[in-house]
């Protein structure tokens, strides 16, 4: 019971992290047209940055530290973009990612631990984040949102989580002193299977800043859209879980190439993103399978810096592509995905 209330906390938290984030980006960091520099650099930090803190958090545990300052260095954030000060918007990027690398790390860590032989738990843990990244940047973009709703909301996710592993009674099980990344030698078939993991969460990360649909305007269906995301990470976890990660993969994966080709069309558009974005918990499942319990964060930061590479081609204004290009990402994403299973099950990690 104990872990799922800490789930429930770390998944609730995720949501208020990224819409405090994106709150903060564009509310009072990003000054439009020109200023793009800034979500670069808070990218950086917020994606790429996760990997060397999760080698920390391997050696060192205390995840729920991790988690609980990086919110509250989000509310300081806050604080530093309020200054009237040169370089003020740059240092509260820069403060907003490193929050949102300590509690992405120490959320994600957690539920890797506690969950060691499924996947579902997971799913739940990264998917509110895509509706609060979502309601973020709309609500900060207007002026119809106190600034006061993300900035206590963030506060209260930080004392939560710092006390929360107190008043449940909770040992800290996020790694010990002595066990981390590195101690745990592999065979070539699982750095192989790791290099195909990292291919398909760029790919990911590429197809949903890159793809464009027709239908999707207004404010209806694209917050329908990010529903769809959000869900299909869920429901990824859970359909990995009661299928077998081999053929839950199969066929979400290969069902989305088919659907994207009629993405023009609203439903199966939508059925064609929910479906896409199933790969998230199985990839995050098994490259910490691949790394062990002590290279949990290592592969979790691992797949997060396969986020920001993703986002670099749109960055470096990449053109928008279309149904049919991302029909045929689906389907190098089945190949990988399979080919990397395939791997991980032909040969274990060397003792």
């Amino acid at each position: 019971m104990e872990r799922k209330i800490m789930t429930a906390v770390y998944s609730a938290a995720h949501f208020f992290v990224d819409l405090a984030c994106a709150f903060l980006i564009f509310r009072l960091i990003y000054g439009g047209r020109g200023d793009g520099e800034k979500i670069l650099l808070y990218n950086f930090c917020a994606f790429a940055l996760q990997m060397p803190i999760g080698i920390l958090l391997d050696r060192f545990g205390k995840g729920h530290l991790s988690a609980g300052a990086g919110c509250l260095l989000i509310a300081i954030g806050y604080g530093v973009a309020a200054l009237s000060v040169p370089g003020a918007g740059m240092l509260a990027a820069v403060t907003a990612g490193v929050g949102n690398s300590l509690f992405h790390e120490g959320g994600g860590v957690y539920v890797l631990d506690e969950y060691p032989d499924t996947s579902g738990a997971l799913g739940v843990f990264v998917s509110p984040g895509a509706v609060g990244l979502y309601l973020g940047t709309v609500w900060g973009s207007g002026e119809s949102v106190s600034i006061l709703f993300p900035l206590i909301s963030i506060v209260l996710c930080g004392a939560v989580i710092l006390s929360s592993p107190y008043m449940l009674r909770l040992s800290d099980k996020q790694g010990a002193p002595g066990e981390g990344f590195g101690e745990r030698e592999l065979s070539m078939n699982m750095y192989i299977a790791a290099a195909l993991f990292f291919a398909v969460v760029v790919i990911r990360s590429f197809g949903g800043f890159a793809v464009r649909f027709p239908w999707k305007s207004g404010l209806v269906l694209p917050f329908i859209a990010v529903l769809a995301t959000a869900g299909g990470k869920a429901a990824g976890g859970f359909l990995s879980d009661r299928m077998g990660r081999e053929r839950a993969a199969a066929l979400s994966m290969l069902t989305a190439a088919i659907l994207y080709i009629f993405s023009g069309n609203a439903i199966t558009g939508l059925l064609s993103v929910f479906l896409f974005n199933m790969s998230m918990p199985m990839t995050l499942r098994a490259a910490a399978d691949i790394y062990g319990k002590g290279g949990r964060g290592f592969s979790f930061g691992l797949l997060t810096f396969a986020l920001f590479i993703g986002y670099i081609p749109s960055y470096m204004g990449a053109p928008a592509i279309s149904g049919g290009v991302m029909s045929i990402l689906c389907a190098a994403s089945a190949v990988l995905l399979l080919t990397g299973f395939y791997a991980m099950s032909k040969r274990e990690v060397k003792t």
